[in-house]
């Protein structure tokens, strides 16, 4: 049935259609679509990151980690800031419209051939399913898989045999769906952990830590655990930070990353310990697979340096950094992040939220913990928008710093860098939907 071709925006529109927090098809119906799609995703080899934040650049920094390497990588992320393409990576660069297609297409026919037969699948599942056809087409070595939301039921836990997981850090988020307590979303993160799978975690915070190792010890899978106690940052800067290893492969050396915020030397940490298992699975050019040698450790130090993440305390523009932060523990590392940027000036902060989340906390964190000088406020095109009523008089009641607010997204922005002066700093957070909005506007705008 292969009259009806759609074409990027009709096929996105049609995802779209498909409600994206929507009870979940089972697992057994994902195999049975897997199964008659070919099983593209047998002969793939995985490496299968959770957490609550942290994962997509945990991602961005083992994928560079293997390029670097020799390898011929597929990254599967969530969620894309402006086009749909950016959640299917090959190399670091998306994947075309033309093969995002060729994959829509084939699911789509399916979904339609098989009505009655199979249940249409998910938003999520949908984009997995194209991303599983997509590496196969390119041949990609080794994928690299993110969870979409907890990991138990998430669509990408139909994979069985992954080489090595990674749980980045956890915290409260989607409590609604995973659980009201830190134990309880750990154990959701957890449920990614195969027979005798490697996996590497965030040991951070003792109660999920606990939930790990549990969960490890019963799928007899070893347990590599990242402490925060694990490195130290040596150099803060407005261009990136500078932090040693004190344990693990790479213990003694000093590694230089692209961004401004600490936060990213554990998630930089985790995938050079996944990075290190993983040698000892796969057939790196030119190593040695027992003890990472100079020619390694080299490798790893150029990969991490030149990682970039786009909507993680990203340098948009001089002086603007956007952050994707959108629940209390991603803002609440966003802030620290905010005071250890060095500043002369002022500091200044452009805000939105989904009407989910806990905004009233995340608000409060802000006006608590962070010097800014101001706030500019605006409302997200979207049905998941917190009203711009909301969001100020929940400012108005936190404290009194001044604020501007704007109905567009493209208003504020326009606003806040007229406002900005030289020495000053803006910083951009609350949503991805937010932080999406203004990746476009500066696209659209040829400002970067």
């Amino acid at each position: 049935m292969n009259e009806c071709r759609l074409n990027i925006k009709e096929a996105e529109d049609y995802l779209n259609g498909i409600p994206r927090f929507s009870k979940k098809t089972t697992m057994d119906n994902e195999r049975r679509i897997l199964a008659l799609l070919g099983h593209p995703e047998e002969g793939q080899r995985f490496v299968h990151v959770a957490g609550t934040n942290g994962k997509g650049s945990v991602c961005a920094f083992l994928g560079r980690i293997l390029l670097e390497q020799g390898h011929h990588v597929g990254t599967f992320i969530s969620p894309h800031l402006v086009d749909i393409t950016e959640r299917f990576l090959i190399d670091g660069e998306q994947a075309s419209e033309e093969e995002f297609l060729r994959a829509f297409h084939r699911i789509y026919d399916l979904c339609r051939e098989r009505e009655g037969e199979i249940v249409h699948p998910s938003y999520f599942e949908f984009l997995f399913l194209i991303g599983m056809l997509i590496f196969r087409e390119r041949q990609v070595d080794v994928t690299v898989l993110e969870v979409g939301l907890g990991g138990r039921m998430d669509a990408t836990n139909v994979i069985e045999n992954p080489l090595v997981c990674v749980i980045a850090s956890v915290s409260l988020d989607h409590t609604e769906i995973l659980g009201e307590t830190i134990p309880e979303i750990a154990g959701e993160k957890a449920g990614i952990i195969k027979e005798g799978c490697p996996v590497v975690y965030d040991d951070g915070v003792p109660e999920a830590s606990a939930v790990i190792r549990e969960r490890a010890a019963q799928q007899k899978a070893p347990a590599w655990p990242v402490n925060p106690a694990d490195f130290e940052i040596v150099e803060r800067s407005q261009s990136g930070i500078c932090f040693r290893m004190k344990a693990g492969m790479l213990a003694g050396e000093e590694l230089k990353l692209s961004f401004v915020a600490d936060y990213q030397a554990m998630n930089a940490s985790l995938a050079a310990a996944a990075a290190g298992i993983l040698r000892q699975k796969l057939s790196l050019p030119g190593t040695d697979v027992l003890q990472p040698g100079p020619a390694w450790a080299d490798g790893v130090r150029r990969a991490l340096l030149h990682t970039s993440w786009p909507g993680r305390m990203e340098p948009v523009l001089p002086g603007v950094y956007m952050d994707g932060a959108h629940n209390d523990d991603g803002i609440r590392v966003f802030l620290e992040a905010v005071t250890r940027i060095p500043c002369s000036g002022r500091k200044y902060l452009l805000f939105s939220a989904v009407a989910e989340k806990d905004y009233e906390t995340m608000i409060d964190e802000i006006c608590r913990q962070a010097d800014f000088d101001g706030f500019i406020l605006t409302e997200l095109d979207s049905y998941r928008a917190l009203p711009l009523a909301d969001i100020r008089g929940a400012f108005e009641r936190k404290g009194g710093k001044p604020l501007w607010c704007f109905d567009r997204i493209e208003a504020a922005f326009s606003f806040a860098r007229e406002k900005k002066g030289p020495d000053d700093l803006l910083f951009i957070a609350g949503s991805l939907y937010l932080a999406g909005s203004v990746k476009e506007l500066l696209r659209s705008c040829r400002m970067q």
